[in-house]
């Protein structure tokens, strides 16, 4: 995976950023709740996607010192 990654196109990337805040702020008027707890919820998606990629180069780390 390369280190400083790129959209290809910028403009998808400002595209799928207002999806996903429109999509928060849609949860967010169905819960009824506070900035706090949507954000609240949002990190714990963006950990959830750290800590699958945290555990993919783990794997990998470990197979490659299985292999060695």
């Amino acid at each position: 995976m390369a280190e400083e990654w790129k959209p290809v196109d910028s403009q998808v990337l400002v595209d799928a950023w207002e999806d996903i805040k429109d999509c928060a702020e849609g949860i967010q008027k169905d819960l009824a709740c506070p900035d706090e707890t949507i954000s609240k919820m949002l990190r714990s998606v963006a950990e959830t996607f750290e800590n699958t990629v945290e555990e993919i180069l783990d794997k990998a780390e470990e197979d490659w010192e299985e292999d060695k």
